[in-house]
């Protein structure tokens, strides 16, 4: 307890609360990845360099270096997946944390147990996935960060890139945020996501209306059939407006098996869809739903300035030679998550994240539609519902969704968020799903 405390004063809020989603945050979010460079499809084991250099990486006493930037900054997620030489998914080595320019790793073990085990990286925050391996455990540096893998044994395939280069069938991904002021190296002492409402909770039936400033906690449709209409409108500015079926990216009709438990959005074991995405309003509030349901609210603001939340079902279409765009914003904002209908031909496609006019590469670049939504080898061990991500059912097309907290995508002045739908955009079929954001209008 006291090492927690202690993080809060030096380095500000818990990252990992659900409660300071609505908080604008200045700090531009990345990912360094290992996307192909040639924009092929060779998104493995592209790595910064090898250590010492001039060894070839198939030299078992060399370390690829996965991740290198100068601080202040913050790690906030971790995702792998690779192939060993059977030709299963497998990731194998030592995972090492250089800070602030030290020659001995502070942080050290070996994969995948440091993913496993608790040992490092804690539960639930850190798991295999379904064909993946992650973690959320946010991760400081105040000076530098140097990420390797060593004793990897050349255990990995090999395969060759855009550029020609034979490379190890490594997947690996790291958002991060640069920071004003780093107190101190090393591993936050958080254990997991917290969600702590504090205010009123409140039966109604068809409708609800409040004024003055306050924060909605949760809601929950107590009676949700699909075609069920769920308004929110936050000074009002209609903010959501959309089908429960829509809100939950599927059908629960259509689909009876899925299960859907998140941290954010979900369905409960009494059959009730529950929304824990904190709702701001200044003024007024008024909430629509098809039957009876409960809010939890509080009066004020957690903090001076809070954007609104908003959700709307995919605009756009998929065309040949471009990204389809989940969201394109102005002004400030911030995205927090998707849920999307995804058919097999789509699983090659990255994701691809631009804020506030960047150019090509965006410096959000992922390596694959399954591994944005932390999985792998097209959802390879079924279906799982996580705190922040999973895949809904065995039907098809697959429906997953991911959700941001700590590594929640914040800009400036504007956003795309888009998708390669298949390599090199070559799937033009239905793209469906709803997607999540903050906005400070």
């Amino acid at each position: 307890m006291f090492a927690l405390l202690l993080f809060q004063l030096l380095l500000g809020p818990n990252p990992l609360d659900v409660a300071t989603l609505p908080t604008p945050d200045g700090t531009k979010t990345a990912m360094r990845s290992g996307f192909d460079y040639n924009d092929a499809n060779y998104d493995s084991g592209n790595l910064i360099r090898v250590e010492p250099a001039g060894k070839p990486f198939t030299d078992p006493a060399t370390e690829w270096v996965l991740f290198d930037r100068a601080g202040p900054g913050v790690i906030t997620s971790i995702w792998f997946t690779g192939k060993n030489k059977k030709g299963g998914a497998w990731i194998g080595g030592r995972l090492n944390f250089y800070f602030d320019g030290n020659f001995q790793a502070s942080i050290s073990g070996a994969l995948p147990e440091i993913f496993e085990e608790s040992r490092v990286f804690p539960a639930p925050l850190a798991e295999k996935s379904s064909g993946g391996w992650l973690s959320y455990l946010p991760i400081y540096y105040a000076r530098s960060l140097k990420i390797t893998i060593s004793e990897h044994g050349d255990g990995y395939t090999h395969r060759k890139n855009g550029r020609g280069e034979t490379i190890p069938h490594l997947y690996h991904q790291f958002t991060y945020q640069d920071l004003p002021r780093v107190p101190r190296s090393g591993a936050s002492p958080l254990k997991d996501w917290t969600w702590k409402p504090r205010g009123v909770l409140q039966r109604f039936s068809g409708g609800f209306q409040t004024k003055g400033r306050g924060v909605v906690e949760e809601l929950r449709l107590l009676e949700a059939p699909d075609d069920g209409r769920v308004r929110v409108a936050a000074d009002g500015r209609t903010t959501v407006d959309l089908t429960v079926a829509e809100l939950l990216g599927f059908s629960r009709q259509k689909r009876p098996d899925a299960r859907f438990r998140s941290l954010l959005l979900g369905i409960d074991d009494a059959g009730a869809v529950y929304v824990r995405f904190p709702m701001p309003y200044r003024r007024t509030l008024r909430i629509q739903t098809p039957g009876a349901a409960e809010i939890r609210f509080r009066r004020g603001w957690p903090a001076s300035e809070q954007f609104y939340f908003r959700a709307q079902t995919l605009q756009d279409v998929t065309e040949s030679g471009r990204d389809i765009q989940i969201l394109k914003a102005q002004g400030r904002g911030h995205f927090v998550g998707t849920i999307l209908e995804l058919h097999d031909q789509t699983m090659e496609g990255d994701d691809r994240f631009y804020v506030d006019g960047e150019p090509f590469p965006p410096s959000w670049h992922g390596t694959g539609t399954e591994d944005y939504f932390r999985c792998g080898w097209y959802f390879l061990g079924g279906p799982l519902t996580r705190p922040l991500y999973g895949m809904l059912d065995a039907q098809k097309p697959k429906v997953a969704y991911r959700f941001h907290v700590a590594d929640r995508v914040n800009w400036r002045k504007s956003a795309i968020i888009g998708f390669e739908h298949g390599h090199a955009n070559e799937y033009l079929g239905p793209f469906r799903g709803v997607v999540f954001w903050y906005s400070e209008r």
